[in-house]
């Protein structure tokens, strides 16, 4: 079992032009609050986007996730610095595989919730 309940993980970023440009061109996920700058020269970034954020541990440590719930509270604008704290709610061996759930919150710089809900996964295991 790579982790144990209880256990917490930190995920930044900031949103680029480029990076809301890239998901536009990668996922045909367009919208004109996606392309048109706001009064501050910022672009809203795709919700989707922001919420790779938190699938990142999974990336990282094998995880294959099954489930996602996200629950977007805030709009996210480039120049906005996210950070997404994730905790291990669930660590359990079920029919020999390792399920974890995963519980997040992000909040920008403001220190305002933007994005927060939970992830259910599996350890993936390599020969």
């Amino acid at each position: 079992m790579k982790f144990k309940q209880g256990q917490e993980f930190t995920y930044e970023r900031s949103f680029t032009k480029e990076d809301v440009k890239g998901f536009i061109d990668l996922a045909h996920y367009t919208g004109r609050h996606h392309e048109e700058e706001n009064q501050d020269g910022e672009i809203m970034i795709q919700g989707l986007l922001t919420a790779t954020l938190p699938t990142t541990l999974g990336g990282e440590y094998d995880l294959l996730v099954y489930q996602m719930l996200y629950d977007l509270t805030k709009p996210v604008y480039t120049g906005d610095h996210i950070i997404c704290q994730i905790r291990i709610d669930q660590a359990e061996e079920k029919r020999d595989k390792i399920h974890y759930k995963l519980d997040f919150q992000c909040k920008n710089q403001k220190d305002q919730v933007v994005l927060s809900g939970y992830l259910k996964a599996i350890e993936l295991k390599f020969d």
